[in-house]
């Protein structure tokens, strides 16, 4: 019986076997520049997700924070009502006991809209005007409002008031803006607005109540809708306005979303606060938390 040799004895089978193995080739210098220019292309992206989300994230908590100090400081400073001074809710007919307040313009059915005479004086860079209310948005929201659109103002959980609008004591257009994707986004659910929603401007001088009356789309460059009668910048205001201007769409600047609102009440300090504000605490120290529908 004859053995049957190992393979690897067989040195022409070794041989066979054994291969050289391929040469690598350089890659040329064009194919090194696309490696490259990838690779870039791959930090800059991460580097533009990372900042989207400190637009989106980061800035919002940070001016979520900023709100709630806003408030803190405006509920801080609110005086009291007549009633809640005199120890009491009402006066000896069971009713509010609204303090005496300048008129400065009247509406067609009577209502007397007072002066906003502490509003006009807080104009500067630090000061809150007031607080603007719109329960649609929200049983908790609530936003501050400052004179002025810059990022001073409106990046800092609140509204701006644009400053070549009128005030809410006068017939013309209180145009308000805020942000809609960043920075608390205190507009981000303004769609959800609709017509014959209350809105409410709370402010040391009283409440001034409007309610919602038409929503459009524009482009930033249709300014006609800040007129003191929007849409209409050769027409005499005869009543007031407060006017919504966001972002729009959604994580766009393309357009602006726009919702105007007329006024139809005031209530002045003293007076009896709408059922919709009454759970904001603060405000009745300054207010009758009757509860007015």
């Amino acid at each position: 019986m004859t053995l049957t040799p190992p393979r690897h004895a067989d040195p022409a089978q070794r041989a066979a076997r054994v291969t050289k193995a391929p040469r690598r080739r350089r890659r040329s210098l064009g194919s090194r520049m696309i490696g490259w220019f990838g690779e870039i292309l791959i930090t800059f992206g991460v580097l533009g997700l990372l900042f989207v989300v400190w637009e989106l994230w980061w800035t919002g908590i940070e001016a979520e924070s900023d709100r709630q100090d806003s408030l803190n400081e405006f509920y801080a400073g609110m005086p009291e009502g007549p009633a809640a001074a005199a120890g009491g809710d009402a006066d000896d007919d069971g009713g509010p006991s609204p303090a005496d307040f300048d008129v400065c313009y009247t509406l067609e059915d009577g209502t007397e809209i007072g002066c906003a005479d502490h509003m006009r004086t807080q104009t500067g860079s630090e000061d809150i005007m007031g607080t603007v209310y719109a329960p649609r948005l929200g049983d908790q929201w609530a936003a501050p409002i400052r004179h002025g659109t810059s990022a001073a103002q409106i990046d800092r959980g609140g509204v701006g008031h644009y400053t070549e609008t009128q005030w809410p004591d006068e017939p013309g257009n209180f145009a308000l803006a805020g942000h809609r994707n960043t920075n608390a986004s205190m507009l981000g659910n303004q769609d959800n607005l609709q017509i014959g929603d209350p809105i409410y401007v709370v402010s040391y001088d009283g409440i001034y109540i409007y309610e919602v009356q038409e929503r459009q789309v524009v482009l930033p460059s249709q300014t006609e809708v800040l007129a003191a009668v929007p849409s209409q910048p050769d027409s005499e205001a005869e009543f007031g306005v407060l006017t919504f201007t966001t972002c729009h769409p959604l994580y766009s600047n393309r357009e602006r979303l726009i919702h105007h609102a007329e006024i139809v009440d005031y209530v002045p300090p003293g007076g009896e606060a709408p059922q919709d504000l009454v759970h904001h605490e603060p405000i009745s120290d300054m207010f009758y938390a009757g509860g007015m529908d």
